[in-house]
């Protein structure tokens, strides 16, 4: 996933989405996708944390919600992450995943479309 880049002081609420991530990180790769998306869905402190910590939250709730066959959601968490960061890309090797890869394709194509 991604890493925490920078040094410096990180306030309680950026702390606590961090520590969100961590804990939703650690259940993602145990498998417990259904988890991950609890601990994230449920964190009132990722829109706080810094641009790393939302892009990995959401990042980690796109993957988890299209390993759970909930394509739609996992490209509605593709399109928060391009709404933070419109050049974000996935690894050559994520993209290369035959339901993520695709899924954050099409947020990405509509995130470039005309509105």
């Amino acid at each position: 996933m991604l890493a925490l880049s920078g040094c410096g002081t990180l306030t309680p609420a950026q702390s606590a989405a961090r520590a969100a991530v961590t804990s939703a990180h650690a259940a993602y790769d145990a498998g417990d996708y259904e988890r991950t998306l609890y601990i994230l869905g449920h964190s009132r402190d990722i829109d706080s944390g810094n641009t790393d910590t939302q892009i990995e939250a959401h990042k980690l709730m796109a993957f988890s919600y299209c390993v759970t066959n909930r394509v739609s959601l996992c490209r509605m968490e593709f399109s928060k992450i391009l709404d933070i960061n419109p050049h974000f890309e996935l690894s050559t090797a994520e993209k290369g995943h035959p339901i993520w890869g695709p899924a954050f394709e099409a947020a990405r194509r509509k995130h470039l479309a005309p509105s």
